[in-house]
């Protein structure tokens, strides 16, 4: 039998979430992009207006240490 992963995958999420849930503010966020820690299509995209979307699974990637991500 098959058994299937308990967690759900987020994926793209607004700033309030990562705040919410990993303790990141937008400014610490906002930062790390700008200074080139997180790359774009991977921790973070803009949606069609133009708002940052983050990708809750790669961040919890990129905070253990995972540099592939």
């Amino acid at each position: 039998m098959k058994t299937q992963d308990p967690h759900i995958a987020l994926g793209w999420v607004h700033p309030r979430v990562i705040e919410t849930f990993k303790g990141l503010t937008k400014d610490q966020l906002d930062g790390r992009r700008k200074s080139g820690k997180f790359i774009e299509g991977i921790h973070f995209i803009k949606d069609p207006v133009g708002s940052i979307m983050w990708h809750f699974e790669n961040l919890d990637a990129w905070i253990e240490g995972d540099n592939s991500c």
